[in-house]
């Protein structure tokens, strides 16, 4: 029987799964490339995508929780459709799903074989003017107080992606998410709430691999490095992407994950 390999995203902050774009097409032609068979599954966090209607936890333990109960349900279903077992099966997370990411691991080691991390930061790890760049701060009103759908998602688009060649085609498509699955700014709080009280597991029993972009203009790429020196993991950066890592530079962390 050949390898399976299977890939479950988190997303970041107030985002969910429609986020991706086409990075899920990305990863399928990385492994393909690869002669490699890959199944990749999507999960929201409570409070955003398909559970915006839900409340979002303070706790990214609990968000964490939350997000296993999701993959055990996808599990159970492929199970009972006679689906083959994946036989490598990796947790691919960005920015605040990472801080998830790391929870889910640090506690429940069998679920995965190995993890992605991609611009992420962690309390006491990395300073605060670091973990929220301090050239950044101003932006922070324009999201949270903007009242104009478009106007709010154009600079988030702006903040967290350095592809200038593709905002408008992208602003159109994050409008229309927010639009239909809008995300609360109450529950946006919540998720800042978990993250600015979430510490960084001792170790993680699992292989991880690290990647950072290097012009990263939300989280500066050396909250990175800390989380790779903590847990002894290779990192990989990008020398131009923005903090949103598969939007602007996909094909390249495709590749870097399929090769790792």
């Amino acid at each position: 029987m050949s390898d399976i390999y299977q890939i479950f995203l988190l997303r970041g902050l107030a985002r969910e799964s429609r986020h991706w774009g086409t990075f899920v097409s990305d990863l399928k032609v990385a492994y393909s490339k690869l002669g490699k068979e890959l199944r990749v599954e999507t999960i929201d966090l409570p409070g955003c995508g398909r559970h915006s209607e839900m409340w979002a936890s303070p706790s990214i333990d609990a968000t964490a929780d939350f997000a296993r109960e999701k993959m055990r349900e996808i599990l159970a279903k492929e199970a009972e459709q006679g689906v083959p077992m994946a036989t490598h099966r990796r947790l691919v997370a960005i920015s605040l799903g990472g801080m998830v990411a790391a929870s889910w691991v640090a506690r429940y080691p069998h679920d995965f074989h190995s993890c992605v991390l991609m611009n992420s930061s962690f309390k006491r790890l990395s300073r605060a003017q670091d973990r929220l760049r301090w050239d950044s701060w101003w932006r922070i009103p324009m999201v949270v107080g903007h009242r104009e759908t478009e106007e709010r998602e154009k600079q988030i688009l702006n903040w967290i992606s350095n592809r200038a060649d593709r905002r408008e085609e992208v602003l159109q498509e994050w409008v229309q998410i927010q639009l239909t699955r809008p995300v609360s700014k109450a529950n946006l709080l919540l998720q800042l709430t978990a993250a600015s009280r979430f510490e960084a597991p001792k170790s993680l029993p699992i292989p991880v691999l690290v990647l950072a972009s290097r012009q990263d203009r939300m989280v500066h790429p050396d909250c990175s490095q800390a989380i790779a020196d903590l847990y002894g993991a290779k990192i990989v950066y990008h020398p131009t992407a923005g903090h949103d890592l598969p939007l602007d530079a996909g094909a390249w962390v495709a590749t870097m994950i399929s090769e790792w």
